[in-house]
């Protein structure tokens, strides 16, 4: 009966994060909330790693991918979802481990910009090139570069925020949700 308990509490947990993850989505649908909607989605499905673990999190962003792609009908929001915010958090708590801390900045900003790149490529295929750049003719033949760095400053704020919900999370909300649980 306990091991009942602690299943159908998990896939419980995922479901409802799942759930809410997809309704944050929604908001994406509003402009201008394009990758801020992703971003705060894949925090929420970093919470299951953090409560649960590792492999929840990953089937729980899977199946929150898959619902997206026939939920959501903006495909900037999705893609970015899918090939980073979604999954970043979570392998952030393994790459986390990795010494010096040099090495894994690097890496964290390596698999921040082949995300980038595979975003971009997805995008210019289904809405095109020029849609991806809207807003940024003024830069002319930078505007590619520009977009880029911009992305790059996004994502060191995006990384110290993740450290910063991280221990709010451990110092805060988790002791009182095991409290709770026993």
């Amino acid at each position: 009966m306990g091991n009942f308990k602690r299943i159908s509490y998990k896939i419980a947990y995922c479901g409802i994060i799942c759930a809410l993850s997809v309704i944050i989505m929604l908001v994406s649908l509003v402009p201008g909330f394009t990758y801020a909607m992703p971003a705060i989605s894949g925090i929420l499905i970093w919470t299951i790693s953090i409560f649960i673990n590792y492999k929840w999190a990953l089937l729980s962003f899977s199946a929150s991918a898959l619902i997206l792609i026939f939920v959501i009908p903006e495909p900037e929001a999705n893609t970015v979802f899918i090939f980073f915010f979604g999954f970043y958090p979570i392998i952030r708590d393994k790459l986390v481990l990795i010494k010096p801390k040099l090495l894994q900045f690097i890496i964290k900003l390596g698999i921040f910009n082949v995300a980038c790149v595979i975003v971009f490529q997805i995008l210019a295929v289904i809405i095109g090139a020029d849609k991806v750049l809207e807003g940024m003719d003024f830069m002319g033949d930078m505007a590619v570069y520009g977009f880029w760095g911009a992305a790059n400053f996004a994502f060191l704020c995006y990384e110290l925020c993740l450290s910063q919900v991280l221990i709010i999370i451990e110092k805060w909300i988790k002791p009182k949700f095991l409290k709770r649980m026993k």
